[in-house]
C-alpha cells in the first residue's frame, strides 16, 4: 500500500474510534443522543474490501448524523437547567420551555409528581426534546438528598 492510502486509513480508523467514544454512561446529565441511528455502513469492511471512497461516504453520513442527533453544550445547559427549574420552582403540571435559534432544537420539562419516600422529597418529571425533527421523551423519577436533586 501507499503512504497515502495508510495514512487515510489511518485517518479514518482515528476519526471511528474518537466517535465511538463520545457517549457516557453518566445519567446524572442530560442524555446527548436524540435519536439512535443505525451506522450507514462498515468503513472498515469498505476498506477491506478495497473500496476507500465507499468508506469516506460511510463515514461522512456517520459523521452527519452524529451531529444531527446529538445536543450540543448550549442545548445540554439549556435542558438541564430547565430540568433544575421544573424540579426546584414549578408546581406539578407547570412546563418549563427552552429553545435554541442557532439550530432547530427545543425542549420541555414538567413535573408530573411530587412525593415523599423514605423522609426525602421526590418528584416525577418528564422531559422532551426536539432536534432537527428527531424527538425524544424522558420519564424520571428524582429524590433530593442534602439538598441535591438524585437521579
Amino acid at each position: 500500500m501507499t503512504k497515502k492510502i495508510k495514512a487515510k486509513i489511518l485517518f479514518l480508523f482515528f476519526i471511528s474510534f474518537i466517535l465511538t467514544n463520545c457517549t457516557t454512561t453518566n445519567h446524572t446529565k442530560t442524555d446527548k443522543k436524540i435519536l439512535d441511528y443505525e451506522s450507514s455502513g462498515s468503513v472498515f469492511n469498505a476498506l477491506s474490501l478495497g473500496v476507500p471512497g465507499a468508506a469516506i461516504l460511510f463515514l461522512a453520513v456517520d459523521i452527519n448524523n452524529y451531529k444531527k442527533f446529538n445536543l450540543n453544550e448550549k442545548e445540554i445547559k439549556m435542558h438541564t437547567d430547565s430540568i433544575q427549574i421544573a424540579l426546584n420552582n414549578t408546581p406539578n403540571g407547570k412546563i418549563v420551555s427552552w429553545h435554541n435559534g442557532d439550530r432547530l432544537s427545543s425542549g420541555k420539562v414538567r413535573v408530573v409528581k411530587t412525593y415523599y419516600k423514605n423522609d426525602r422529597y421526590c418528584r416525577i418529571f418528564q422531559s422532551y426534546i426536539k432536534l432537527n425533527g428527531a424527538k425524544k421523551h424522558n420519564t424520571k423519577h428524582v429524590c433530593q438528598v442534602d439538598n441535591i436533586w438524585k437521579f
